[in-house]
């Protein structure tokens, strides 16, 4: 990586320059009625980026030039703004964690963003490990530093909150004429985030899903009384909500909670996490919220109207803008554009190169959340690709019974029609998890794929080469396994077959038991691949894949 350092140095000092905030004008244009003395401030967000720096038009992702450029017109049009992530900014990104994420500092400044919720993929590598995590990359942008805001995680053991993450955080924005406003941002994290990330990384923090109770104690406090001081209060929430017959609704395990959520003090909601399209007003008190979607396709808006008399918001209107690429950059939007290009370039992985062909496809397998109650091409592909890892580790023959099996969300998008390469295998199978083997009963197994095949809120299990059967009731009652001559065979109660697993699942991941994987009968197997890389392997070698 070290030529690869020097070249990103290089580039950076060719007439580099970081994005500072807006200039704000001595005076600024009221509205229309100039005796009202009112503003607009605009409140942007982006939620859900995951890390998907790259443009991809198949996928409807513009990158993350396109979105500088977005919030740089955003920005000419509200000269008061400020910019906040809720959450989500990296996991779910082969490219991200391939470049151990040395782009993101860089990205961050550029558009301006100080400020950040608490996501469930921020305990992708340890909360431990947030106020530090970019310090030695060769593109963190002096003088730049990210906070980050959440109200509703303590540590388990001292009731405290986590180091490096307050529950409010206060930014002061100059309104012209040496006057400034203060926003609070108070932030929310979803009581879910323990069943969505690594048990291990979420271990000894409690997450209090009764948001309103702890607004409500947050307000009670010292800095709860600054909140009420500030002319402006925002909610900044890893939490999910959707949209019903036109109206946003909550999508949390706690809804109720967030129904009951009731003070006028709060002038909008800035959601995320359910990578849904968002805008409206919600609650009986009609607070606005917006969630943009995913992955740096949308951009959300808060235009907040302030009487500078008062220092009182009078309105604040919601907005979701899509991000479009452009025909054309600016100098700063380029440098970023060729930067990614350079990674994509030079970054291997496992002696890969990301932009290494791996299989081709005659049509695209899909695999998404408007799928996720099935059996999907690339589900089926992938837990094949584990009991293939496990057979080449342990010489096992193709007639033994392997189950490979993995939870939906693992698997984060299609595989694309045509060539197929390294870092498309990858965005499919971000997370290289370790696979775990299992000697289990045909009777464990059939319990295993019936909780999998009704877990309605993260998505069916995947398995390979087996298909459950049905009773009236729609419960598994038994599995057949299909053998490499299309033989079915019925898997017995009390015999006992190889399973094959994702460790992520094995761990109460995506609400899975995890007595359903006892540690009395894991295996040990020496050899065994990460989750991507087992894949990489297995379409290396499929014989209908020339490369």
């Amino acid at each position: 990586m070290q030529s690869l350092r020097t070249f990103i140095l290089g580039l950076l000092l060719l007439g580099g320059c970081a994005l500072g905030h807006a200039s704000i004008p001595s005076s600024v244009a009221v509205s229309a009625d100039s005796s009202s003395h009112c503003v607009e401030i605009a409140v942007l967000s982006i939620n859900d980026f995951h890390g998907n720096f790259i443009g991809n038009a198949y996928k409807g992702i513009p990158g993350a030039a396109a979105l500088c450029a977005t919030l740089d017109s955003l920005r000419e049009r509200y000269p008061l703004h400020l910019t906040v992530s809720a959450g989500d900014n990296f996991g779910g990104s082969y490219f991200h964690k391939a470049t151990k994420g040395s782009l993101l500092p860089y990205f961050f400044n550029e558009a301006g963003i100080r400020l950040s919720a608490i996501g469930n993929h921020e305990f992708d590598d340890g909360l431990e490990t947030l106020p530090l995590k970019w310090k030695d990359s060769p593109l963190y942008p002096q003088g730049w530093d990210i906070n980050y805001v959440c109200a509703n995680l303590r540590r388990g053991d001292t009731g405290q909150q986590p180091e490096g993450i307050e529950p409010v955080h206060f930014c002061r924005l100059p309104i012209g004429n040496g006057r400034e406003v203060t926003v609070a941002f108070v932030g929310l994290l979803t009581s879910a985030a323990p069943y969505q990330a690594s048990a291990r990384r979420v271990k000894g923090y409690s997450f209090d899903g009764r948001y309103e109770v702890v607004l409500d104690s947050l307000l009670a406090t010292n800095v709860g009384e600054q909140v009420r001081k500030a002319p402006l209060r925002i909610l900044l929430t890893h939490i999910g909500s959707g949209m019903r017959q036109g109206q946003p609704v909550w999508d949390d395990p706690d809804s109720l909670a967030l129904s009951r959520i009731d003070s006028p003090l709060w002038h909008g909601i800035l959601s995320s996490h359910t990578h849904q399209r968002v805008c409206g007003y919600i609650n009986e008190r009609r607070y606005p919220i917006v969630q943009g979607l995913c992955y740096g396709t949308h951009i959300s808006a808060l235009i907040c109207t302030l009487d500078t008399i008062r220092m009182e918001v009078v309105k604040v209107t919601p907005q979701l803008i899509s991000v479009t690429p452009k025909a054309t950059y600016n100098a700063r939007q380029r440098r970023l554009q060729a930067l990614i290009d350079s990674l994509q370039q030079h970054t291997t992985i496992a002696g890969h190169p990301l932009n290494e062909r791996l299989a081709f496809f005659d049509h695209t397998l899909r695999h998404s959340r408007a799928h996720d109650q099935e059996q999907t091409e690339v589900g089926s592909l992938v837990t094949e690709a584990y009991a293939a890892a496990y057979r080449e580790a342990t010489g096992a023959k193709e007639t033994e019974v392997v189950i490979g099996c993995s939870h939906f969300g693992s698997i984060r998008t299609n595989l694309p029609k045509g060539d197929v390469t390294v870092l498309d295998v990858g965005e499919a199978l971000p997370f290289s998890n370790a696979l775990r083997c299992y000697s289990l009963t045909g009777e464990q197994l059939v319990r295993l794929a019936d909780e999998g095949c009704h877990n309605v809120a993260f998505g069916r299990i995947q398995l390979s080469r087996t298909r459950p059967v049905l009773n009236e009731k729609e419960y598994v009652v038994a599995l057949d396994y299909i053998l490499p001559d299309g033989t079915q065979l019925r898997l017995q109660p009390q015999e006992k077959y190889i399973l094959v697993a994702d460790e992520y699942m094995t761990t109460g991941g995506d609400g899975y038991d995890k007595a359903l994987f006892p540690a009395a009968q894991e295996l040990e197997v020496s050899g065994m691949p990460t989750t991507t890389d087992a894949f990489i392997r297995y379409l290396q070698h499929l014989p209908s894949a020339p490369h």
